[in-house]
């Protein structure tokens, strides 16, 4: 039977393909209620006009979800580091 070695714990090759599936399923699931609350937060401060179509926008974060949320979180982080630098700036210059 052929073992991997993981962190120095053995797993069988079947149990690491269960263990395998699991995560990304897990993964997977994450990244959808992340975009459903997105989507939500978003349709809660803009409200829903003519032309949003709520239906299509859940099929795309039920595709796209995988994806999707790994690009929010980071434009997120960036945005906020961005605010950060400017407000060290805007502070230094306060104090000059």
């Amino acid at each position: 039977m052929f073992l991997v070695h993981l962190v120095g714990v053995r797993i069988p090759e079947g149990q690491l393909k269960f263990l395998t599936m699991n995560m990304l399923i897990a993964y997977y699931i994450v990244c959808v209620v992340y975009c459903f609350y997105q989507l939500n937060k978003k349709y809660r401060n803009r409200g829903v006009d003519y032309g949003t179509s709520p239906e299509l926008d859940s099929i795309m974060v039920l595709v796209m979800a995988w994806v999707l949320a790994p690009i929010d979180v980071s434009i997120t982080w960036i945005r906020m580091v961005k605010e950060a630098e400017e407000a060290k700036r805007r502070q230094e210059k306060q104090i000059l």
